[in-house]
C-alpha cells in the first residue's frame, strides 16, 4: 500500500523542541518566526541553524508576536512541509536483521495530544511503525507536533484505509496482533510478546472497538492496582511498549548468555 504524499502543504508548529527537531532531523521547514525579545539560548541556537540552512528567519515584536500567535509558542513558530505517510511494506522491509516487527495502531484516537505523546513514546521505544487509519483519527497538525517533542519528524507512521484493514495485512505478513484491553483475560505481565507484533491501542473513552477486539488474536490488560481503573491512551501505549521492551530485552540477554 503506498504511502500518501502531501506534496508542498505545510503546517505552522511551536515550541522550542519540536522547532529544533524538524531543523535536526532535516524535515523541511519553510520559515522561522521569533519574538524578537525572546533571549533564551535555544532560541539563539534555532535563528543560527535556520540561518546556515538558508531558511528565513523574521523577528516580530513583542506586541505583534503575541497578538498573531498562541500564548503557548515559547516565541518560535515554523512553518513545515506537513508528515507524509510512509509505505506499510517498506517500513516492514527495513526492519533490521534480527529485530522483530513492532507495530503499533491507532484505533479511534482522536485528541492530538495522545497521538503525539503516542509517536514519541514508539519513537523512544524503538516502534518500526505507527500506523493510523484514514478517518477516526486526530490531525498530524501543531498539537501532534508539539505533543510528540518532535518525534513525528523521526517515526515512521503509515495510514491505511482502517485498522481491519491493518489487523488482517499484520496477520498475513506473520505478525501476532495484541489488542490493548481493560477486558483482557490474561495481563501484559504474563503475556509473551517477544515475536513479531502489532499492538492495537484504542480510544481513552471507548477502547477498542468491537470489530477491532473480535480480530485480535490476543486481548492483554495492564494490571491496575489503585482506585482508578482507567489509563490515558498514550500513557497505557507507554506501559505497554516498555513492557514489550524489557521481555525483549531480555530474551536477546539470554541468548547472548547461551551463544557463549
Amino acid at each position: 500500500m503506498a504511502g500518501k504524499k502531501h506534496g508542498d502543504r505545510y503546517i505552522q508548529i511551536y515550541g522550542k523542541q519540536p522547532v529544533s527537531e524538524a531543523l535536526a532531523s532535516g524535515w523541511p521547514v519553510k520559515e522561522i518566526i521569533l519574538r524578537k525579545d525572546a533571549t533564551d539560548p535555544s532560541l539563539r541556537i534555532i535563528s543560527e541553524k535556520a540561518t546556515r540552512e538558508g531558511i528565513p528567519v523574521t523577528f516580530l515584536e513583542l506586541g505583534h508576536f503575541d497578538s498573531k500567535f498562541p500564548r503557548s509558542t515559547q516565541g518560535v513558530m515554523a512553518k513545515v512541509r506537513e508528515v507524509e505517510f510512509r509505505d506499510l511494506e517498506e517500513v516492514l522491509a527495513s526492519v533490521p536483521d534480527g529485530d522483530d516487527p513492532l507495530f503499533v495502531a491507532l484505533d479511534g484516537i482522536q485528541d492530538p495530544q495522545n497521538l503525539g505523546a503516542i509517536c514519541r513514546t514508539a519513537h523512544a521505544m524503538g516502534v518500526h511503525g505507527v500506523v493510523v487509519p484514514r478517518r477516526r483519527v486526530a490531525s498530524l497538525g501543531e498539537g501532534a507536533a508539539k505533543a510528540s517533542a518532535g518525534a513525528i519528524f523521526y517515526q515512521p507512521i503509515c495510514e491505511v484505509p482502517n485498522i481491519h484493514y491493518f489487523i488482517e495485512w499484520a496477520k498475513h505478513k506473520g505478525l501476532w496482533v495484541y489488542g490493548l484491553e481493560a477486558s483482557g483475560q490474561n495481563t501484559l505481565w504474563d503475556t509473551d510478546v517477544t515475536g513479531p507484533l502489532a499492538l492495537i491501542v484504542g480510544s481513552e473513552g471507548k477502547g477498542l472497538s468491537r470489530l477491532a477486539r473480535e480480530r485480535c488474536d490476543f486481548l492483554v490488560r495492564i494490571p491496575m492496582y489503585g482506585k482508578v481503573t482507567s489509563l490515558n491512551a498514550s500513557v497505557a501505549c507507554g506501559i505497554a511498549l516498555g513492557e514489550i521492551r524489557r521481555q525483549r530485552s531480555r530474551r536477546r540477554d539470554r541468548a547472548n548468555v547461551q551463544s557463549y
